[in-house]
């Protein structure tokens, strides 16, 4: 008859039985997340490319660490038959249940953050005319608007449609402003007599209602929204009108023989580029009376001029930012790196900085910030070589300015404004169907496709489970 063992040897047995079943249920874990990160997950060749999902390889070598440990300890345990215990084998599997928590943390935080689809709108099947932009309303509303030629809808923070703004029969939305500031867009309207460009029109971010509209014969160009100032450009003049009421306030002629190009607003003044005898010229009108205060000669190389801000008053020429003084004198040139005004250049002007997305040496794009107060280039943050910057945007709620990446991949970024340096790692987008162009407020994307399979707006939110 076999003596029991004593009481130090069956608990060491039971222990490297646990253990054994630990390991093993972590090892089988891993391999099955292994399987799911090559053959789900990653794209046809993205790991020849630098492109393998993240985590995948330290995922890899824990799998082979746990399953070696796990093949050694049953080893041990199968050879002392420690084995045979009922008792043993229950406290075994409640180990092996346990460590998949861990487990299974770990491997969240090898792969770090992913977001996924949360909710859409649905994609709408018949023709639409050509998307134009989008405004955001106050982060906490979480309220957006998407305007295209054929109207423009405003969505609630729950990605439904909030209101819609449709244009009469054979009508048409000809372009909007770029800013909403005091919750307040503007869009142009086609007429019957004008074509496309003959009405003015402001309208309330949040409720879709129109404040006020003006017929404006041969506009040109898009509006401007700044200040307390709507302004916009016609072939002969620009006009200001009150943002909150409609009432014009000046109507200042352009020079002879000039072209309007781009007009910007802002509390300060109202910038204009125009084309005149003598090349482009920037033009600064006084916000209160639009009189001329001062003009500049833009530099023009193969990229046309564009204006950057009005307050404060800077403009990009022949690649290179101009930040002017009061007088129109340029404060600084900015020589390194070069911004680029054509293109799938991407901007964003937040708390008088700006950034932009510059080809570095043909190779790849860097995200470079510059101050507008005096034109210094404050930092560059590159990204993978593979990787273009599809959209910026500022983060109202935490101040961080967030990006938008895509290689193998598509990364959102929360860069720290002052130096560029990420917060955290990146949060990995998983299976959205972005288009070529595309708007990011907060976690709702807006596609400005003219696809109409895709859905017009999109949340994404942090992934749960795999």
């Amino acid at each position: 008859m076999d003596t029991p063992p004593p009481l130090v040897e069956r608990l060491r047995d039971h222990v490297r039985l646990a253990a054994a079943c630990a390991l093993g249920a972590v090892a089988v874990l891993y391999a099955v997340l292994c399987m799911k990160l090559t053959v789900v997950d990653m794209s046809d060749g993205a790991c020849s490319y630098g492109g393998c999902p993240r985590g995948l390889g330290p995922l890899v070598l824990w799998t082979l660490v746990t399953g070696l440990a796990a093949g050694g300890l049953w080893s041990s345990v199968v050879k002392d038959r420690g084995h045979r215990s009922g008792a043993g084998w229950t406290v075994a599997v409640a180990f092996a249940l346990l460590a998949l928590w861990p487990g299974w943390l770990g491997f969240s935080w090898l792969r770090g953050p992913h977001m996924d689809l949360f909710s859409y709108q649905a994609p709408r099947s018949s023709a639409v005319g050509k998307p134009l932009g989008s405004w955001a309303g106050p982060p906490a509303t979480g309220f957006v608007v998407r305007a295209g030629a054929d109207g423009v809808t405003g969505y609630d923070g729950e990605g439904r449609r909030g209101w819609s703004l449709r244009v009469p029969a054979g009508g048409a939305v000809c372009a909007m402003s770029a800013d909403s500031p005091s919750g307040t867009g503007l869009l142009t309207f086609a007429t019957v007599l004008d074509g496309c460009g003959g009405r003015l029109v402001a309208v309330d971010v949040t409720s879709g209602k129109q404040l006020w509209t003006t017929n404006i014969p041969h506009l040109v160009g898009r509006p401007a929204a700044g200040g307390s100032l709507a302004v916009t450009a016609t072939a002969d003049a620009v006009l200001a009108y009150d943002l909150a009421t409609g009432a014009e306030r000046w109507r200042s002629p352009l020079p002879a023989g000039a072209v309007a190009l781009e007009v910007a607003a802002g509390p300060d003044r109202v910038l204009l580029l125009a084309r005149t005898d003598a090349g482009v010229e920037l033009f600064a009108l006084g916000a209160r009376t639009g009189a001329v205060a001062w003009r500049f000669p833009m530099p023009v190389g193969y990229e046309s001029p564009r204006i950057v801000s009005a307050s404060p008053a800077a403009a990009v020429g022949d690649g290179r930012l101009l930040v002017f003084d009061e007088a129109g004198r340029p404060r600084a040139q900015s020589r390194e790196p070069y911004v680029p005004t054509t293109g799938e250049t991407e901007w964003l002007v937040a708390d008088d900085v700006l950034y932009a997305s510059v080809p570095e040496r043909e190779e790849r794009e860097v995200l470079a910030a510059f101050s507008l107060k005096d034109g210094r280039h404050l930092w560059t943050r590159d990204f993978d070589e593979q990787w273009r910057i599809r959209a910026l945007a500022a983060d109202g709620r935490s101040g961080r300015i967030a990006v938008v990446t895509e290689g193998a991949y598509t990364h959102l970024w929360h860069l720290d404004p002052r130096t560029g340096k990420p917060e955290g790692e990146s949060t990995v987008l998983r299976g959205l169907r972005l288009g070529e162009s595309f708007v990011l407020h907060g976690r709702t994307f807006v596609n400005l496709d003219d696809d109409t399979r895709l859905p017009p707006i999109f949340d994404v939110a942090p992934t749960i489970g795999w």
